[in-house]
């Protein structure tokens, strides 16, 4: 007779979980909690229900269970006795050996709480107090994201710390008097400190320290500071403490727009040099959709001294190109308009004579006429320098181009274009103030023949082609500078070209040959081969191309290449050129390999001596990286002057990293002396902490063999 009371009784006090607000729960869905477990049970004295065995109480995304569980209907509190498990909304998972919650287990006492946020950061306490779903306090900490078991039993780095709150709604941990320990010593003592869930991909805080020691400004240590000033801002302030150069600092400042993206970053010394100037730099790079697809764009970056940017290891360039633009790209039309400002850092190069160019126009626009392709183009070119030559230049012209392919599979092509310039040069030491025009002309035909034979097993072309083409001028070539095509590249990619010139300046005429042919392999498993092999005939010898550029005299040098992936990781490619007696004039050479433990590149090149190198040159380039286990990955790089044996650079990098750290270590060294900047050496070491708003680097690698 009394089971039929209790089973009235318990469905009533399983309702009451389930609407532990009464009537306001009625409008609040999301509130409800479910109930399962083994066995129910109503406490005679009491009037508790207790459920036990498999017990499971799930509240929206918040699921709690343990084996023995006891609910409070006079105030809907919860309590479990024994080892829990709370799975919260976010992803954190919570163990405990005792709690007293409310009933909607968003509030209430823990005790020996062990967490486990985003499968990274764990973290131990003696006894945790959840508020409002929101705030978890917990009391004398420690917190990891190493591996902690039988066999590990010191982690490689802990925080303990007095309290810890998590705020899950931002997801941060707050830290007081916190201690941090490496392999069980302390290390460092702060009062307070925060850092964000490992999940949180943007956060203010503290970014992995730096610490390098250079030939160049001694021993120094780098600890960058992260800002996010909104969800289109953030900001990176980087104190650089030097032991010869004092203190400099290093700011980033980024924003993205809904049309652009502008990023601002510098450098400064803090303290004055012996002339009693600061140093530094400045640069702005972005850009921006001003509508009806036009684009403006920035990229300029101002110096403080030419040997600034070497001397701190910023960048090795020998020439800074300031850029302002403004463009637009269509289907078939484009056109773009520039100032280019050039800082040289050479030391046999003065800036006054460096020219400054304002404006750059280019414009072009294609045409579909029936099957002929037709294009017209404008340019404008003026820059001017200190001291020296002042040229402008302005360019119209036009050109047709048609493909037709025969039914015996002959590519017949039929190209021509006509061009007008009009130039004006000033302040020449050679010429003085000239005005000339000119008009260039370009006429050929193209005729290719590729034979195709097909297998299942593989897929062979063999392509000859020939280009046959007249080009002529008009003008004084004398009186025209030569001012962007000086260096010329000869190489399979301009074998077929009608202008190997790479500006306006300069023009190929007379009537010329280009020959060559092209072998391609296709295999179902990837082992491709190409090679192609050319050369180019002219009535005439065009005294405009540099001596060493492969061009001069009526019969150029042969042009090799040919590249083979042996397999999906294995490629080799090479190309040359070959003078009359097939001597190389130029080489290169070059191996990549790549797996999962091992990636290599190797690079050999050799430049016989012309009008810009006056010696023979032959230089080395190799890369090599190796992963030698789950948590040690080693590089090495160099690279050599094969002619004078030497080395030009040189560096190495030792890295060891596993599911909660990676540290790296780092040396690099330049054997030679550019910008006013002796030969120097670098060494780094860097350290990252997973969990603590970084992911470790072998993470993926060595998963976690045993629990919290």
């Amino acid at each position: 007779m009394d089971s039929l009371p209790l089973f009235f009784r318990t469905l009533a006090l399983v309702l009451t979980i389930a609407l532990p607000a009464a009537a306001p729960a009625l409008a609040q869905q999301n509130d409800r909690v479910a109930l399962v477990a083994d066995r129910i049970s109503i406490d005679s004295n009491t009037g508790a229900l207790i459920a036990e065995g498999d017990v499971t109480i799930i509240r929206g995304d918040t699921v709690l269970q343990t084996d023995r569980l006891i609910y409070d209907e006079t105030d809907g509190a919860v309590s479990v006795p024994g080892t829990l498990t709370i799975q919260q909304a976010d992803g954190a998972v919570l163990h405990a050996d005792y709690a007293d919650l409310d009933g909607g287990l968003q509030s209430g006492i823990i005790a020996g709480a062990r967490a486990l946020i985003d499968n990274q950061l764990q973290i131990a306490a003696t006894s945790a107090q959840q508020i409002d779903g929101r705030l978890t306090v917990l009391n004398r900490v420690v917190a990891s994201s190493c591996t902690i078991c039988e066999e590990n039993p010191v982690p490689i780095w802990s925080i303990r710390a007095e309290r810890v709150v998590r705020d899950a709604d931002a997801l941060q941990f707050h830290y007081e008097n916190a201690v941090f320990e490496l392999f069980g010593v302390p290390v460092l003592y702060l009062p307070y400190f925060r850092h964000p869930e490992p999940s949180v991909d943007r956060a203010s805080g503290f970014l992995s320290p730096e610490i390098i020691s250079s030939g160049n400004f001694g021993f120094a240590v780098k600890l960058p500071y992260f800002f996010v000033i909104d969800d289109s801002r953030d900001a990176t302030i980087t104190p650089f403490l030097t032991s010869e150069d004092g203190l400099l600092v290093e700011a980033e400042y980024r924003q993205r727009f809904e049309r652009g993206a502008l990023e601002l970053s510098g450098v400064s010394t803090l303290d004055t040099d012996t002339s009693g100037d600061q140093r530094g730099y400045l640069s702005a790079l972005g850009y921006y959709d001003l509508g009806n697809d036009v684009i403006a764009r920035i990229d300029a970056t101002a110096l403080s001294d030419d040997a600034f940017l070497d001397e701190f290891n910023y960048s090795d360039t020998d020439l800074v190109t300031s850029e302002l633009s403004l463009e637009k790209f269509e289907r078939s039309a484009f056109w773009t308009l520039s100032t280019i400002y050039f800082e040289t850092l050479r030391t046999n190069q003065t800036q006054d004579t460096v020219p400054f160019i304002l404006p750059a126009v280019e414009y072009r626009r294609s045409f579909d006429l029936g099957g002929t392709r037709a294009e017209v183009n404008a340019d404008i070119l003026s820059f001017t320098r200190e001291v020296g030559r002042d040229m402008s230049r302005a360019t119209v012209g036009a050109g047709l181009d048609r493909t037709i392919v025969t039914s015996p599979g002959l590519v017949l092509r039929g190209f021509a274009d006509i061009s007008g310039d009009l130039y004006s040069v000033r302040n020449d030491p050679i010429r003085g103030d000239v005005d000339e025009v000119r008009t260039r002309s370009t006429a050929g035909l193209e005729f290719r023949m590729p034979f195709v034979r097909r297998t299942p097993e593989l897929t062979q072309i063999i392509e000859p082609i020939l280009q046959l083409v007249h080009g002529a001028q008009s003008g004084n070539i004398g009186d025209i500078p030569n001012e962007d095509s000086v260096l010329v590249e000869f190489d399979e990619t301009s074998l077929f070209s009608t202008n190997r010139f790479p500006g306006e300046d300069r023009f190929e005429t007379d009537f010329y040959a280009n020959l060559g042919l092209r072998y391609e392999s296709i295999t179902p498993s990837g082992r491709n081969i190409t090679a192609t092999v050319g050369r180019v005939f002219r009535s005439e010898p065009l005294d405009s191309f540099p001596t060493g550029s492969g061009l001069e005299g009526k019969k150029s040098d042969y042009v090799l290449a040919a590249g083979y992936d042996v397999t999906d990781r294995l490629s080799i490619s090479a190309s040359a050129l070959a003078d009359n007696d097939l001597s190389l004039t130029r080489t290169e050479l070059e191996v990549d390999y790549a797996d999962d433990d091992l990636s290599l590149e190797t690079t050999y090149v050799f430049l016989e001596a012309d009008t810009t190198t006056p010696v023979d040159r032959a230089e080395l380039l190799v890369d090599v990286g190796y992963r030698l286990n789950d948590n040690w990955f080693g590089e090495i790089g160099f690279r050599r002057d094969l002619r004078n044996d030497d080395f030009i650079s040189a560096d190495a990098a030792l890295s060891w990293g596993n599911e909660c750290a990676t540290f790296e270590f780092s040396v690099s060294r330049s054997f030679t002396t550019s910008n006013n900047v002796d030969p120097s050496t670098e060494f780094g070491l860097t350290l990252r902490l997973a969990g603590l708003g970084t992911q470790g680097d072998a993470a993926q690698r060595r998963l976690r063999s045993c629990g919290i």
